[in-house]
């Protein structure tokens, strides 16, 4: 009684499984070969996250840094999303090494990243260029999600190894 859905749902989930994929069958004497190929892109940015871990809380003048992990030598640009929607650049061109965890602590020697009000929760995002970015694209002025990853995405246009990942945390009085 259940077989004929069962068997639908099995070859539905097939057909699925496989719509990413390229099918190429070929005719062969005694029998079908079937071969797939796919194509899989490896990310730049293998782990990115604050000092005290993805979700944290943190207080108005407490410091933070970010552990990040690339899987080659490259630049990292930090921006962020306030919880008002206002976006900003708070480091640019930080130099990576691949195969190494690296913590960022400032934009430059001898500084250091400080939690600003406002409170509530923001967004970070590391954006990996494996060239030094120009500036060209700016963030100033930019409010909202869906604006601020656009002008992320134009960046990294002139550069197809670029990587995103992001990181949350909130801030509290």
């Amino acid at each position: 009684m259940f077989a004929r859905p069962t068997r639908a749902l099995a070859a539905l989930a097939l057909v699925f499984s496989l719509a990413a994929c390229t099918v190429v069958v070929e005719p062969w004497p005694s029998h079908w070969t079937i071969s797939t190929s796919t194509t899989v892109r490896v990310a730049a940015i293998q782990e990115f996250r604050p000092n005290l871990g993805h979700g944290a809380t943190y207080r108005v003048g407490d410091p933070i840094s970010f552990r990040i992990r690339t899987s080659e030598d490259g630049y990292v640009t930090l921006t962020a999303i306030d919880p008002d929607g206002s976006v900003y650049v708070f480091a640019r061109n930080i130099p990576v090494r691949g195969g190494r965890s690296e913590i960022i602590e400032g934009p430059g020697p001898r500084q250091r990243f400080r939690i600003d009000p406002p409170t509530g929760p923001h967004v970070v995002s590391a954006h990996f260029t494996p060239g030094r970015t120009d500036g060209s694209v700016v963030f100033i002025g930019v409010r909202g999600y869906d604006r601020w990853q656009a002008r992320i995405q134009l960046e990294l246009r002139a550069f197809p190894r670029g990587d995103i990942a992001e990181t949350r945390f909130t801030v509290r009085r």
